[in-house]
């Protein structure tokens, strides 16, 4: 994939987020930014993001688009990208940690664009930012595929893109609900063990439900390794890679004692760990990003 041919064309056709423009297409809102979703595609909804997700399973071709709305930035277009890119592509997707960028101003806003090849899931794919900053705000989109051919769904998508002047906006409507409900997981006494992504979907498909069946229980889950880390407490972080299907990790916290056992797992490899659901949370800003997992352990 030629990264710097796509992040080019990005720049130019950002300028189309801030041009009126008669759409035809239905239109949705997240807080003040308007867009057109992908025709046909799967959509999940959660606090102040959306995604939309389509995958060829016949031809192993996949592509997920997720938009974050207004959240708070750093004073500076170009730490406004370091921050989104380090949490959106480098720590889930072990992506470059300085990717070339190219920088437009636009109207009120500054846009900042970055591209790089990324392990998705052991899946080789591309993963692209685009970060607007203006005033101490930031709205981000990204766009991880492993087709070129979906480049012109990203382009269409970030082109219908309308950010509103604040005193345009008027009170944001109710998110709605995603509109093909994943089907929950099997219950973990199914199975000795379970797939990480099949417990995250129970979160992802209704989380008051999910939080009266699992917060609180010992579970047994397994799935490829993402990275291993020690935290700022000295314990040990264990983080499973994403799937196609789900938008949130798993997140396994282990006390200092389970070193022995972890420093037989590896990076990119299946691996099995209890621990007891915390639920969701974790991410940046205290946002909802991982399901956690503590007290854990290597059986």
């Amino acid at each position: 994939m030629k990264t710097r041919t796509i992040l080019g064309l990005f720049v130019t056709l950002i300028y189309c987020l801030y041009i009126s423009q008669t759409v035809f297409a239905q239109t949705e809102k997240l807080g003040i930014v308007q867009y057109t979703p992908p025709k046909g595609w799967a959509k999940t909804m959660k606090e102040n993001i959306v995604t939309f997700s389509e995958v060829d399973e016949a031809a192993g071709k996949f592509c997920i688009i997720t938009l974050y709305g207004v959240t708070a930035g750093t004073g500076t277009a170009q730490k406004d990208f370091t921050r989104e890119w380090n949490n959106l592509v480098v720590k889930p997707f072990g992506g470059e940690s300085n990717p070339k960028t190219e920088t437009e101003a636009i109207d009120t806003w500054t846009a900042t664009a970055g591209g790089a090849a990324v392990d998705f899931n052991g899946t080789k794919a591309l993963a692209f930012l685009t970060v607007l900053s203006s005033s101490g705000k930031t709205i981000s989109i990204l766009g991880v595929f492993n087709d070129e051919a979906y480049l012109t769904k990203l382009v269409a998508f970030s082109s219908s893109l309308d950010i509103k002047k604040e005193k345009e906006t008027i009170a944001a409507n109710p998110a709605p609900q995603p509109q093909e409900p994943i089907p929950p997981a099997a219950p973990v006494a199914a199975a000795p063990a379970m797939h990480v992504a099949s417990l995250v979907k129970e979160f992802e498909n209704n989380e008051i439900r999910a939080n009266q069946t699992w917060i609180g229980k010992r579970v047994r889950v397994y799935g490829t390794v993402n990275t291993i880390e020690i935290g700022r407490d000295e314990n040990i972080i264990l983080t499973f890679k994403t799937s196609i299907s789900t938008y949130n990790m798993g997140r396994c916290f282990f006390n200092k004692s389970q070193s022995s056992r972890i420093a037989t797992l590896n990076a990119h490899e299946v691996a099995t760990v209890e621990g007891t659901v915390r639920g969701l949370g974790g991410g940046f800003d205290n946002s909802k990003a991982f399901l956690l997992l503590e007290n854990c352990t290597v059986p």
